[in-house]
């Protein structure tokens, strides 16, 4: 049986394959646990968080063994994103540095992020450490954008 959070993963890796401009490759990053993360060409840490909940606010918990793997994702691969599913509303993607200006995982037992829609707007994000100083438009864009200019660098220092 397919547990719900394999549905929502599912769609950020489509959205990954659609939005790329040439060929991926992705694999689990396995720590222990239930597999939330991913790396993409070898380069890139995505970490997934999902609701199921229809509407805003949707608030995303992450528990110290989570919180581990993300520290431990980012720093393995510096390039890490994380990608809410906001349930069938939209995905909004975040930096690691962006995550850590409105997440403390050393200040909390449970660190949690809050995202939230108006009608026909962009997100606004806040979690236990503050608010984030800026909306953010839905989709992923930033990872395909990353994985394009890591390689226009590696090409350019041949």
């Amino acid at each position: 049986m397919l547990d719900d959070y394999e549905f929502y993963q599912g769609v950020v890796l489509r959205q990954l394959a659609i939005e790329s401009d040439y060929s991926i490759s992705f694999r689990p990053f396995i720590r222990e646990g239930r597999i939330n993360a991913f790396v993409v060409n070898g380069r890139v840490g995505v970490y997934v968080k999902h609701s199921s909940k229809r509407m805003s606010p949707w608030r995303f918990t992450f528990t110290i063994d989570q919180a581990a793997d993300l520290l431990d994702l980012e720093h393995r691969f510096p390039d890490s994103f994380v990608v809410f599913v906001c349930g069938t509303d939209g995905l909004v993607t975040l930096t690691f540095a962006d995550l850590h200006t409105i997440v403390s995982f050393q200040e909390s037992e449970n660190a949690w992020v809050s995202v939230t829609r108006p009608p026909r707007a962009q997100y606004d994000l806040a979690g236990n450490r503050g608010e984030l100083q800026y909306k953010v438009s839905r989709g992923i864009g930033l990872i395909p954008e990353t994985l394009k200019s890591r390689v226009r660098e590696r090409y350019a220092a041949i």
